[in-house]
């Protein structure tokens, strides 16, 4: 049932039922996890586009640049076991929540966050060349964040680079809710539901004693970070980051990054997303239901199409052996058990006869996956496990 439900979801748009409040983050669905760990693949940059409702972002053309980074969330490392250290700040255990304090690890480079009740801040970041500390936080989020809303602040930090040059920096962080809509994923797929979330950081150095360094419209620099997020996952499915020198607008540097749905390995214990996709499922599933009870007459896939799936287990290539009873549209789709594909057949208009088609499953994890076969506008799953 559960392989049933997700699946639906990636075609919720397609129902046209009325689904929760689109995009929302919120405490609840969206604070970060210690234990959580995310897959991430560099991609080529492409432009976030244009704030707005019913937006449609395209990045299905986008190369792959590297596809081994990952991006982890931890506890802070422990003084005896009593007191946590996040940077140069100590924490006594009992003084704060489970998960208030969270380690961001990505690239050599560990950040540092502090959660409330309804805000994200970050306290700082270090890597083998920077240490910094935010002695006014930056707010990175405040929730709940609907399109359209909007939270700035000022923050300041201090630091060092290279252990010996000391750093400065202070500025504005402003993070909006400026659109929301459908996305063609790198892997080719769509998915629904998408709010982007826009971060606007300014960085400029701290005025020393004679006042040289200050802010001036021809100095500092702007950190630009996009992120896309869809209902019943906590994390990104894509990022754009864009470093801009203010001074004249040229590009520092700019990359982007892809969550690949399917590798959303958090999911297996994050109950409060899971039953947001259930509930999703439920409003999905009544819209097809009511759409069902409107036909005067019923017709099943079986009608259209009966197809042979072999081997099952499979440890490389799954055949389909299928055959067309009338003229349809067909296509087949492999999905996780949490509804994002991970390979697809393209629906194509196919002529009444017999057809022979293969996925190449040997690159797929082992564990089990759901074959969504579809004729016209009729779907049947099956279960797939890949060992």
């Amino acid at each position: 049932m559960r392989i049933m439900k997700s699946i639906v979801l990636l075609f919720a748009g397609i129902c046209g039922c009325a689904l929760p409040a689109l995009g929302q983050l919120n405490a609840l669905h969206n604070h970060l996890r210690a234990g959580d760990v995310l897959y991430k693949q560099q991609v080529e940059y492409v432009d976030p586009g244009k704030a707005g409702a019913n937006q449609l972002w395209n990045f299905s053309k986008l190369k792959t640049v590297n596809d081994e980074y990952t991006l982890e969330y931890a506890l802070p490392p422990m003084e005896g076991d009593s007191v946590y250290i996040l940077g140069e700040e100590r924490y006594r255990k009992d003084s704060v929540k489970a998960d208030e304090l969270i380690v961001g690890m990505e690239h050599n480079t560990m950040y540092y966050y502090r959660q409330t009740e309804d805000s994200l801040l970050q306290l700082g970041h270090e890597n083998p060349a920077v240490v910094l500390d935010y002695t006014s936080p930056m707010v990175i989020l405040r929730y709940p964040l609907n399109y359209g809303q909007s939270l700035s602040s000022a923050y300041r930090s201090k630091g060092l680079y290279s252990g010996t040059v000391d750093i400065q920096t202070q500025g504005t962080v402003t993070t909006t809710a400026d659109a929301y809509g459908k996305m063609l994923m790198p892997s080719g797929d769509t998915l629904d539901l998408v709010l982007r979330v826009k971060t606007l950081q300014t960085i400029f150095d701290v005025p020393n004693e004679t006042g040289a360094g200050a802010e001036t419209k021809d100095a500092g620099k702007q950190l630009e970070t996009c992120r896309w997020y869809s209902k019943g996952y906590r994390y990104p499915v894509f990022e754009t980051i864009c470093d801009l020198n203010l001074a004249d607008s040229s590009v520092i540097f700019s990359t982007a990054f892809f969550f690949p749905p399917q590798d959303h390995y958090y999911l297996d214990t994050d109950s409060a997303n899971l039953a947001l996709l259930d509930e999703l499922w439920d409003l999905a599933n009544q819209s097809k239901t009511d759409s069902t009870d409107r036909q005067p007459e019923t017709v099943t896939l079986g009608d259209i199409l009966t197809c042979k799936i072999y081997p099952n287990p499979v440890s490389s290539i799954l055949n389909l052996e299928y055959e067309i009873k009338q003229d349809a549209k067909v296509g087949f789709q492999l999905c996780s058990v949490f509804g994002l594909p991970v390979k697809t057949i393209s629906p194509k208009k196919k002529t009444k006869g017999m057809y022979y088609e293969t996925i190449d499953c040997s690159s797929l994890q082992d564990k089990n996956y759901a074959l969504r076969i579809t004729a016209n506008e009729l779907f049947v799953n099956e279960v797939i496990i890949k060992k």
